[in-house]
């Protein structure tokens, strides 16, 4: 079941996507604003550094813009087709630059442990640092489709538009790696061991 919020946020963004092919520029402006901070987060999570993400958001909204009489929100969310923009501009870069260094990792630095008891703490790191070498060895294209799902809070139909896939495809290879990664920890726990 479709999240509530994002619903509305995906009627208001194709209301603001149909009055920007109109010619409304407040419109436009309200689309650039409600899409920014989801486009610059995506990016951000999937580069190194401050510039190259503002270069990469940058070549978003002008392929945005180029492309805004021809998007129909019919086919998919208005969200989802940006965030498939910023994919595809983040593929050629890797690819231009011979590098994979855009698909890797869910998150740069591994959140700060919550347990205040020193040695429930070194645990915790240890389980998180155990699971994103599990997550690391999954093969890249369902490393990706977890972090839109996970990372990027994304539904499955988005994901699938993002991706070009089929949705029902999407949904099965992403229960299928959280059952993997799910018995294997079992596993570990049954052991009594992060060990993989």
């Amino acid at each position: 079941m479709r999240d509530p919020l994002s619903a509305l946020r995906d009627v208001r963004l194709a209301l603001l996507l149909g009055r920007s092919q109109r010619g409304d520029r407040a419109a436009f402006q309200s689309l650039y604003g409600t899409l920014y901070g989801p486009v610059a987060g995506f990016v951000r999570r999937r580069v190194t550094t401050q510039a190259d993400a503002e270069d990469v958001v940058a070549q978003v909204f002008l392929q945005l813009i180029a492309a805004l009489p021809r998007i129909d929100p019919g086919r998919g969310t208005v969200l989802a087709y940006a965030l498939g923009t910023a994919r595809n501009l983040l593929i050629d870069r890797a690819r231009a630059a011979q590098s994979h260094a855009a698909l890797e990792g869910f998150t740069s630095e591994p959140p700060a442990p919550s347990a205040q008891d020193p040695h429930q703490a070194l645990e915790e790191q240890e389980e998180r640092a155990a699971l994103r070498e599990r997550v690391a060895a999954l093969p890249p294209e369902v490393q990706e489709l977890l972090r839109l799902r996970f990372a990027e809070g994304l539904c499955y139909s988005d994901i699938a538009q993002i991706v070009g896939r089929d949705e029902a495809a999407v949904r099965q290879r992403v229960s299928r790696a959280v059952r993997e990664l799910r018995c294997a920890w079992s596993q570990v726990a049954a052991r009594g061991a992060v060990t993989w």
